[in-house]
């Protein structure tokens, strides 16, 4: 099965550690609520504190494109499944729909707590190509904010930067979880 994932980006400004809780306990309901959803695999919510636009990140393994439009999702879930006090303060909310290679399950990126991600974004399509450490991430759907994606487990960031790339290192916030 080709690996593809759900991915949504947002801020959530909070002034107090309340706050914040409370925007963490509300997103457990709805990670909770998504992995009823047949087709939706794993959930985990990643923080990247250098992300001045949308520092927080869900990221959410499912079975393929086709979930997303099912009556199981569309009944219960989507922007408008957020709690109208949450849904207020989340800011720079951006979601994208990303596969991995054709026919490959790579990558998996459930990792472990004390682990981190780098994901590097071709912010346009005439940016340069990702590098090869980077298992490819191509965007299949959703708001397409981005070109393509690559991912490398680890804090690896590459050595040259690119002029059209967004990198990122996200550590998570919560092991990850998964449906059944």
């Amino acid at each position: 099965m080709t690996a593809s994932y759900y991915m949504v980006e947002m801020d959530y400004p909070h002034e107090t550690a309340a706050e914040r809780s409370a925007f963490d306990a509300f997103y457990q309901r709805h990670i909770d609520m998504l992995l009823t959803i047949p087709g939706f695999l794993t959930a985990q919510r990643f923080h990247c504190p250098e992300a001045t636009r949308a520092p927080f990140l869900a990221l959410y393994r499912h079975t393929g494109p086709e979930v997303l439009a099912s009556e199981a999702y569309t009944s219960k879930a989507g922007r408008m499944s957020v709690e109208a006090d949450f849904r207020v303060n989340m800011t720079n909310w951006d979601r994208n729909l990303v596969q991995g290679p054709e026919g490959s399950s790579a990558p998996d990126l459930a990792i472990e707590m004390d682990d981190s991600m780098t994901l590097i974004d071709r912010l346009t399509d005439d940016a340069p190509p990702l590098p090869d450490e980077c298992v490819p991430l191509d965007v299949i759907g959703l708001d397409r904010t981005i070109a393509q994606r690559g991912a490398i487990l680890g804090d690896k960031v590459p050595s040259e930067l690119r002029d059209g790339w967004e990198v990122r290192v996200w550590r998570p916030i919560h092991p990850v979880r998964r449906s059944g």
